[in-house]
């Protein structure tokens, strides 16, 4: 039998290596299930053969040249194992032998033979935390206390009283424990009680698994997706939850997801079956953050190739039909930079558990062509391997059946029930059902507009179809070059055809813009802009770089996107979305990059002419760039520094005295240095306002100083980008119109917008008759991606307030405090100090104060202390809570450390609202 690596038509680019555009010490190891386009079936809903009215493998076989045609080379198949199918197949009661509904084994070996002749491979879903209560193995467990396979599964005493052996909830509600007469024990299940948790801590099971694995891989299957992976480790004990509010059972992810020692299990697994074989795995790893990610998916270590990953998911449950994109973003991000070197995504939208996307996140009445094209861009075009689930490419919706009786889902059905127990009115729970059912997945493909959308000819089929088949269907979208399928087949084919969009560095800009989520993807030669409105409002928002219509690749619009030459401010249509592709000319690296680094500085900062004079003579031009509000503050911070509230004068006299001397000895110190620095022919660029700017194609990201890689690292987390007025549209302007899916709008969408923590700074009657988002300055940033000591810890906040200045602000001042001696430093973050009757007292303070900074601190912007200079130097107005202009912290001064490649920095104290800072 022929494996994927035997197969002579299978691509041959599976095992190349490229070096890394800005990782000089990094290869990136180029994978065929990195460069491919994975397709999800769930066969019991995509295509009945034989007329029975369920999905079956010889339907399956009847589609793959639409999944062939969309641009989709890597499929993956949910169960189709013997099973009684109370939980639709995850149920097994057998992993070698296929379910009668769908075929044979025969079937089987057709099915991979017709994909591997069509140069695709196949994966399949692999169930190993759990089995059929109808499997031999279970029978035989169950059968006495005694059975060698009793302890293939988890079996406990209940407690006295005739209580079950633990508080657990199952994630299916109810009891996590099953009561069994026959041997007076109960038994676990996670999930149905017909679907028995198995025991890994028995080596004998184990060692079935992998040979059950071994087999399917020996069959010609070239890979798995392994399902509910994250729940095979237990906690040890199997304790009761806490359990304040006294509940019947309590919520037990804590206690069986990712649970310490899995890691032991995962390593074996591999080890012992695919380990060796050019196979793709995919864990569904429920509860792994971002964090702990790379220890799943590493290169070389890692237990998988990648992982499903559901934190972005989880806001459907918090949302409940409006998407937060802030939320949306930070999680995202967090996942792309997490495994930027050293691992690999999974993408998707959707899956046989979850909702539809353009009924959840979308509109899916008004704008259902735009919010599908939208969602789509987004992530498909960023760094991972992409899943497509049936169905999506056309744009399905959820679906409004009027009976729990046509839910066949046993977690909504056991959910219904138990609320219902509970006196909770029928109508609210089909409410609930209809917007989180895992059913709205799960209706029947819609192929046309014939009997069944083209699904089965059976007179019923085993769920029902979704009505609104006549008009959402593949034939249908097939004739129409405008339609959701037919751009799918566009966006994948830019993928396809753009190694930019595979390996290309990802960094997020834009990243406080309530509606728009934009990204750049980077390679050695490109540059690409991803943008896209993800709201069903106009967005406004304006970038550092100038775009061209001539570089735009994509867009989802139905008319022809004006012509326009180095745009830098936008307005975008609910839902618009675009690509532009731009050259990037990487400069030359050096031989010898750390030899050459300093030599590096210096031509830059000579061809940035980045001078003290050339900044005063600047400081004009710069000062344009400040908004009104922020030409006010600086005003009133000015005043407030020539005025400040009264004090005796001899304390006036002795505080200036000690800052004056502070201030000398800090300024001949940096003199020196300087003097220093410039012998040895290193530049310090201090014109903020004439560096190239983060997103530049101009930028050499890998030979760039430290101290802007470190400014462009903090961009994302702390938002200290240069500001720039926002340049309004003109609103005489020619309006770009847009279509909804099959009629021309001709005004703004007056769906009322969703109203949370991120509301718009406008007035909410501002916002009700715009309609439009803008942002509050250019705030387009564009994160670090050479360095290893990116710190996005503040994005594992779990607010979304981490974006805002204040609240990165705390974030950075809780991790100083770690490293930070206590008194003086607090004393220095709250802006006060214990001034003594002794001057020298005074004195050391201030010398303390200094040295804690310049040592500790490591403030790594280049801040001038004298007020002035606050106006060119945009980014420490960035710092400024400007609705609290008392807690301004303090400006500082650079000094170059001449031992090594880092800037330590010098704070200078100042007076200011009777504060000394």
């Amino acid at each position: 039998m022929s494996t994927a690596t035997e197969n002579p038509s299978m691509d041959t680019k599976s095992e190349s290596i490229i070096k890394s555009s800005f990782h000089p010490t990094t290869n990136v190891h180029r994978k065929w299930w990195k460069e491919s386009i994975a397709y999800q079936i769930y066969p019991r809903s995509f295509q009945d053969g034989n007329g029975d009215g369920i999905g079956d493998i010889q339907g399956i076989i009847q589609r793959l040249d639409h999944i062939k045609d969309l641009g989709a080379n890597l499929i993956w198949i949910c169960p189709i194992f013997k099973s009684p199918n109370d939980d639709n197949g995850y149920d097994i009661s057998d992993f070698q032998d296929i379910m009668d509904v769908f075929g044979t084994m025969e079937d089987v070996n057709e099915l991979i033979k017709q994909v591997h002749d069509r140069n695709m491979r196949i994966i399949f879903d692999l169930i190993l935390n759990h089995t059929s209560d109808e499997h031999p193995w279970f029978v035989e467990s169950r059968s006495s206390r005694t059975n060698p396979k009793r302890d293939w599964y988890v079996w406990r005493d209940g407690k006295s009283g005739g209580l079950r052996p633990n508080n657990w909830e199952s994630i299916f509600n109810g009891s996590a424990w099953e009561y069994d007469r026959e041997t007076d024990q109960y038994y676990l299940h996670l999930f149905s009680r017909k679907m028995p948790d198995v025991n890994w801590e028995c080596p004998a099971l184990r060692q079935e698994f992998y040979k059950i694995a071994l087999w399917w891989l020996d069959k010609g299957v070239d890979g798995f997706r392994i399902d509910a992976v994250s729940h095979i480790k237990k906690k040890p004990g199997l304790p009761d939850l806490p359990n304040p509010k006294q509940l019947e059972f309590v919520s037990s992810f804590d206690y069986h997801m990712n649970v310490e020692g899995i890691e032991e299990f995962l390593t074996e697994f591999k080890r012992e079956t695919y380990g060796n074989h050019d196979v793709v795995t995919v864990g569904e790893a429920n509860g792994v953050g971002a964090d702990q990610a790379v220890e799943w998916v590493e290169e070389e270590t890692g237990k998988f190739n990648m992982i499903f990953q559901f934190e972005a998911t989880n806001l459907w449950d918090k949302t409940l039909g409006a998407l937060d994109v802030l939320a949306y973003k930070r999680i995202m991000t967090r996942w792309q930079k997490s495994l930027e070197k050293n691992g690999w995504n999974a993408l998707f939208l959707e899956n046989h558990d979850k909702p539809r996307i353009v009924s959840t996140w979308g509109d899916d009445k008004e704008y259902l062509r735009e919010c599908a094209t939208s969602f789509a861009t987004i992530y498909m075009l960023m760094m991972g391997t992409p899943f497509v689930y049936q169905g999506q490419e056309i744009g399905m919706t959820n679906v409004r059946f009027p009976s729990i009786t046509d839910y066949p889902d046993v977690a909504a059905r056991n959910f219904y029930n138990l609320e219902l127990a509970k006196g909770i009115d029928q109508n609210e729970l089909m409410q609930i059902i209809y917007i989180t059912g895992r059913d709205n997945a799960r209706t029947p493909m819609q192929w046309d507009d014939s009997l069944n959308a083209g699904f089965s000819t059976a007179q019923q089929t085993w769920i029902g179809v979704n009505p609104n088949y006549v008009r959402i269907n593949v034939a249908q979208q097939q004739k129409d070059e405008n339609s959701v399928l037919s751009y799918y087949k566009r966006l994948i084919r830019l993928r396809k055809e753009n190694d930019i969009f595979v390996y290309g560095i990802y960094d997020l800009i834009l990243s406080n813009h309530k509606q728009i989520f934009g990204y750049t993807r980077t390679s050695d030669t490109k540059r690409a802009y991803v943008l896209t409105n993800l709201t069903d409002r106009v967005a406004q928002f304006t970038l550092y770089q100038g775009l061209s219509s001539s570089q735009l690749v994509l867009s989802n619009l139905l008319e022809p996107v004006a012509e326009h030459t180095d745009e830098k401010s936008f307005k975008f249509h609910p839902f618009e979305v675009r690509v532009y592709m731009l050259d990037y000319k990487k400069k030359e690296p050096h031989q010898h990059h750390h030899h050459h680094k300093k030599r590096h500085v210096t031509d830059q900062s000579e061809n940035k002419q980045s001078t003290l004079s050339t900044e005063i003579k600047e400081k004009d031009d710069t000062n344009q760039l400040l908004t009104k509000k922020q030409q006010a503050a600086l005003q009133k911070l000015e005043q407030m520094s020539r005025d400040p509230v009264p004090q005796s004068e001899q304390t006036q006299k002795d505080i200036l005295s000690s800052l004056a001397d502070a201030t000398t000895r800090t300024l001949t110190e940096t003199s020196n240095q300087l003097k220093k620095a410039k012998s040895a022919s290193i530049a310090i660029l201090i014109d903020q306002d004439r560096l190239v700017p983060p997103d530049s194609s101009e930028i050499d990201l890998e030979n760039e100083p430290i101290h802007k890689k470190r400014e462009r690292q903090r961009s994302l987390v702390l938002n200290l980008e240069n500001l720039a007025p926002v340049v309004q549209n003109d609103p005489n302007s020619a309006d770009q119109r847009r279509r909804s899916f099959s009629t021309v709008i001709s005004q703004v969408s007056t769906k009322p917008s969703f109203k949370g923590r991120h509301a718009d700074s406008s007035s909410d009657e501002d916002d009700d008759k715009e309609k439009t988002t803008t942002t509050s300055g250019v705030e387009e940033e564009s994160t670090d991606i050479s360095g290893k000591d990116i710190d996005y810890s503040v994005l594992y906040d779990d607010t979304i307030e981490d974006f805002s200045y204040t609240s990165a602000r705390e974030q950075a001042q809780k991790r100083i405090l770690h490293v930070c001696p206590h008194i003086i430093i607090s004393n220095i973050l709250n802006y006060r100090f214990l001034w003594s009757d002794d001057d020298d007292d005074n004195n050391q303070l201030l010398e303390d104060a200094i040295n804690v900074i310049k040592g500790l601190l490591n403030y790594d912007s280049i801040l001038r202390f004298q007020l002035d200079d606050l106006k060119k130097d945009s980014i420490s107005l960035n710092i400024i809570d400007w609705n609290n202009l008392a807690n301004v912290p303090p400006p500082f001064i650079s000094i170059p450390d001449n031992d090594s490649d880092t800037f330590y920095f010098v704070g200078i104290l100042s007076i200011l609202s009777n504060k000394i800072l």
